[in-house]
C-alpha cells in the first residue's frame, strides 16, 4: 500500500535484501502460536519440528522477488529481526548506498557459493536494538 509516505532507509534496504528470508542465513523462523493460523490465512505455510514447534521454513513462501509480500503483516520475529548491516545503517555507519552495495556483493557470492563467512559476518546480526 502507497500512502504517498517516502520509504525509510532501512525498509529499502531490507525490502530490496531479502537474504533473511530466502534460506541464505536461517533454515526457519520461530512463530508465537496465534502467529500460525494468520498465516495459513494468507496462504503461508509453517512446518513442525520434531520438539513439535511451528515454524516458518526458509525459503519463505511470502517472498517475491527479494521483497517481502506480507510485510505489514509478517511474524513478530520477522519484524524483531535486524542484521549487522541494519544495525550499522541505523547507527550511521554506512549509507543506504554502501549497505545496498554489500548486499548486491553478498548475492554476487551466493551465486559463486562462496557466501558463508561474508553472510555471517555482515547479515546474521541481532534482534531489535533497544
Amino acid at each position: 500500500m502507497d500512502d504517498g509516505a517516502p520509504e525509510s532507509p532501512l525498509s529499502l534496504l531490507c525490502r530490496g535484501c531479502g537474504l533473511c528470508c530466502d534460506g541464505s542465513l536461517f533454515s526457519h523462523v520461530g512463530l508465537e502460536p496465534e502467529e500460525v493460523g494468520q498465516l495459513h490465512a494468507l496462504g503461508i505455510p509453517t512446518r513442525t519440528l520434531r520438539s513439535g514447534t511451528e515454524v516458518l521454513p526458509q525459503r519463505c513462501s511470502a517472498l517475491k522477488g527479494r521483497d517481502c509480500g506480507i510485510y505489514a503483516a509478517r511474524p513478530a520475529s520477522c519484524a524483531a529481526y535486524q542484521c549487522v548491516l541494519a544495525a550499522s545503517l541505523l547507527e550511521d555507519r554506512v549509507t543506504l548506498e554502501e549497505a545496498q552495495a554489500v548486499v548486491k556483493k553478498a548475492q554476487r557470492l551466493i551465486a559463486d557459493g562462496h557466501a558463508r563467512r561474508f553472510l555471517r559476518q555482515q547479515f546474521r546480526g541481532r534482534k531489535g536494538l533497544d
